[in-house]
């Protein structure tokens, strides 16, 4: 354990690691009711409200530095898409599907804008980005296997959409602001790929949530390379 957290260069407190738990064991025991999604609240906000109280003190200087920046980023962002909505459903007449979905956007935002927002100052936005990346790239092999698994022709050539994600991550350590570029153009493209925007297949609030989830860390991780230089700038 030690060993792949010098690896990966994480390495987690006790109650990180129970909050963690408790975030993923509570989404899966949703499945049996909702009100099991109450422990992914715990896990997730409760550590830091015990640091807040001073009952926990397992991090340093730097870490509650970022959380507290991270805690920032989340109010920014949120606070301007809650406007936004705002003057959109009040500006005309709006019917728009599972409006009570609306509490799962903003948790989305607030949560996963928070944890990018720690990533990025943990690891630096090039090594951040690039693990993104690399996860994203994981994650689509996975998918890939066990959609085509069957089909060794329509694997790979599922498994070569996962191809730009591991360039862009190596793009990503040496020309950031190109790499920056092309994530938000990346995003841009599969929000209105994908019909994000639109009140079609989900719903506008269903549709945003997933945008949050799959564009949102590309266009985050995008524009935090675009502040950084190229190793071989002056």
């Amino acid at each position: 354990m030690t060993r792949l957290a010098d690896l990966v260069g994480w390495h987690p407190t006790a109650a990180t690691l129970i909050g963690a738990i408790l975030v993923i064991g509570g989404f899966l025991l949703a499945e049996a009711s909702w009100w099991f999604i109450v422990l992914s609240g715990i896990g997730a906000f409760g550590p830091g409200i015990l640091r807040e109280l001073g009952w926990l003190r397992d991090n340093d200087e730097f870490a509650r530095r970022a959380a507290q920046r991270a805690g920032y980023h989340a109010y920014l962002v949120t606070g301007l898409v809650a406007f936004v909505l705002i003057g959109f459903i009040r500006s005309g007449e709006r019917h728009l599907k599972d409006p009570e979905e609306l509490s799962t956007l903003f948790l989305a935002l607030l949560y996963f804008t928070w944890l990018l927002s720690s990533l990025l100052a943990f690891w630096g936005a090039r090594k951040a980005a690039s693990r993104i990346l690399i996860g994203f790239g994981i994650c689509w092999l996975l998918f890939s296997a066990a959609d085509s698994w069957r089909d060794p022709l329509g694997l790979l050539m599922h498994s070569l959409v996962a191809a730009p994600f591991f360039v862009l991550a190596a793009t990503a350590r040496r020309w950031p602001r190109v790499a920056g570029l092309l994530l938000i153009a990346a995003g841009l493209f599969f929000y209105i790929f994908f019909d994000f925007h639109s009140d079609k297949r989900g719903g506008l609030i269903t549709n945003s949530v997933t945008a949050v989830l799959l564009v949102g860390p590309l266009v985050g991780s995008g524009a935090a390379l675009l502040g950084e230089r190229d190793k071989h700038a002056l």
